[in-house]
C-alpha cells in the first residue's frame, strides 16, 4: 500500500500538466471506465465544491447509488472518492492507484500528472462499483481538466472569477472561457456566472446548441439564511428549505445545485421527489466552509482563498454576526492575490494573525503579515506554528475567523482542538 501512495506523491500534488492527451490514453488502457457510469460536471471559480456536495447528497437521498470526485482533500486523499457518501478505503485506492500506474507505464511517455491518477482512479472506482451516477468537480479551470473527458448528463459552472491566473488567463473572459469548456455540445448547462463571465459562456452555450439555465433569469432563489430559503426554476417552486450548509452565499450556490438536479429531472427523467430533496439539503457533508467551530464567541473556519470567496465570507458574517469585529488566522499560497484578499476582509476585521501552511506554494508569514500592515492600520503579527496560532484563537476568547486556503482549513481540520 505504501508503494502507491509514495508514487502518487511523487508526481507532485502541485504541478499541472494542461492537455487531455494523457487522461484519455490512461482510461483507454483502462477501458473507457468515464463511459460507464453516467456523470455531472461542476465548476467554477467558487462554490463549486459545495454545489457538487448537494447534488450528491440529494441523488443519494433519492436512492441512487451516487459516486462523487471532489478536491482538494483536506485531510486524507482518501476524501476525494466517495461513494453513497463514504470514503473509498486507502487499501482500495491504493490498489487503484497501481492499477493506473501500469497502464501509465504501458501507454504514455512520461509521468502522468498527481490529479490525472486520482481522476483516473475514480473512475474506475465508479464503474466497478456500479454507481448509477458520479458527480466530479472540476480541478482547475475546465478545458483541460482531467475531469473533462466525459459526456454530462449536465455541466455546471457556479460563477467565475479571478483566480488561477497564471493558468486561466488575466481576464475574467478568458477565465470563464476556460470554464465554459465543460459544456458539451447538445448538453443542458446550468450558471451563477455574471458580466462579461456570463456573457462568455452564453455564447458558448449557443454556438454548442447546449441549453443554459441562468441564475437570476431561469431559476432564482429568495431568504436570508440557508434555515429558510426558496427556490424557483423552470419546474420547481420549492418555499421553505432548510440545509446544514450555512452562510448567505450558501444560497446561491444551493440554488445553482439546485437547478442541476431539475435539470435531471427535465432533461433526463431522474426521479427526484420534493421529500428526497428536501433531505439532501439536510443532509450535505461538506466541512470547512463557514464552519462552526465554536459558537460563543463564535469561531469560524472557512476555505475562502480568493478575493470573490473574501467577500462572500464577509457578507455571511456582518449577517450572522452584526456588528462584530474578528480576529482573523491567516495563512495563504503564495499565488493568490493577498492584497484584494484582505481588503476585503478588512471592514470586519480586529486584528491578523498570520501564520504558514505545509506547502512549496506557501507565502512566508512574515511576507504576508507586511502585505496585511499595508493595508491595516490595526494589529497583525505572526505565528509561523499553525498549532500556537490556532490556540492563540481559542484562548483568546474573540469573534475569529480562521481562512485563506484549503490547505489551512485541512491543517486546522486535523487539530481540532477543543
Amino acid at each position: 500500500m505504501d508503494n502507491a501512495y509514495l508514487y502518487l506523491n511523487s508526481l507532485g500534488l502541485h504541478k499541472i500538466k494542461p492537455g487531455l492527451g494523457r487522461i484519455k490514453k490512461l482510461l483507454e488502457s483502462l477501458g473507457n471506465p468515464q463511459d460507464k457510469a453516467p456523470g455531472t460536471i461542476v465548476g467554477g471559480t467558487n462554490g463549486k465544491g459545495s454545489a457538487a456536495a448537494a447534488i450528491s447528497s440529494v441523488l443519494r437521498a433519492a436512492g441512487l447509488r451516487t459516486g462523487a470526485y471532489t478536491s482538494p482533500h483536506l485531510i486524507r486523499v482518501t476524501e476525494r472518492i466517495k461513494l453513497n457518501g463514504r470514503e473509498i478505503d486507502s487499501r482500495e485506492l491504493a490498489d487503484l492507484i497501481l492499477r493506473v500506474k501500469k497502464a501509465a507505464e504501458k501507454t504514455l511517455n512520461g509521468d502522468p500528472s498527481y490529479f490525472e491518477v486520482l481522476t483516473a482512479a475514480a473512475f474506475v472506482y465508479f464503474a466497478e462499483s456500479g454507481a448509477d451516477i458520479s458527480i466530479l468537480e472540476v480541478g482547475m479551470g475546465g478545458r483541460w481538466d482531467a475531469t473533462n473527458v466525459i459526456t454530462p448528463l449536465v455541466s455546471v459552472i457556479t460563477n467565475v472569477s479571478k483566480d488561477h491566473t497564471e493558468y486561466l488567463g488575466s481576464t475574467i473572459g478568458e477565465i470563464a472561457s476556460e470554464k465554459a469548456r465543460i459544456i458539451t455540445p447538445g448538453v443542458p448547462a446550468v450558471t451563477a456566472a455574471r458580466g462579461k463571465a456570463l456573457g462568455v459562456i452564453k455564447e458558448y452555450a449557443a454556438g454548442h446548441k447546449s441549453p443554459l439555465k441562468v441564475y437570476g433569469r431561469d431559476f432564482s432563489s429568495r431568504g436570508q439564511n440557508t434555515d429558510d430559503f426558496g427556490y424557483t426554476g423552470s419546474a420547481w417552486k420549492l418555499p421553505g428549505l432548510r440545509s446544514n450548509l450555512k452562510g448567505l452565499y450558501q444560497i446561491e450556490n444551493l440554488s445553482v445545485a439546485i437547478a442541476a438536479l431539475e435539470a435531471l429531472s427535465e432533461y433526463h427523467g431522474i426521479e427526484i421527489r420534493e421529500v428526497d430533496l428536501r433531505r439532501g439539503l439536510l443532509g450535505i457533508d461538506w466541512r470547512g466552509r463557514l464552519e462552526i467551530l465554536r459558537e460563543d464567541p463564535p469561531l469560524i473556519l472557512d476555505s475562502a482563498h480568493n478575493p470573490g470567496g473574501a467577500k462572500a465570507l464577509v457578507k455571511s458574517l456582518k449577517h450572522m454576526y452584526p456588528s462584530r469585529k474578528f480576529t482573523f488566522l491567516i495563512g495563504m499560497l503564495g499565488d493568490k492575490e493577498h492584497s484584494r484578499f484582505i481588503r476585503e476582509l478588512t471592514p470586519i476585521a480586529r486584528k491578523f494573525i498570520v501564520t504558514e501552511i505545509e506547502s512549496e506554494r506557501a507565502i512566508g508569514a512574515e511576507a504576508l503579515a507586511k502585505k496585511i500592515s499595508r493595508i491595516f492600520p490595526g494589529a497583525v503579527r505572526t505565528e509561523k506554528d499553525l498549532r500556537k496560532a490556532y490556540l492563540d484563537v481559542l484562548n483568546e476568547r474573540k469573534p475569529a475567523c480562521i481562512a485563506g486556503s484549503l490547505y489551512l482549513t485541512g491543517a486546522v481540520e486535523g487539530l481540532r482542538l477543543p
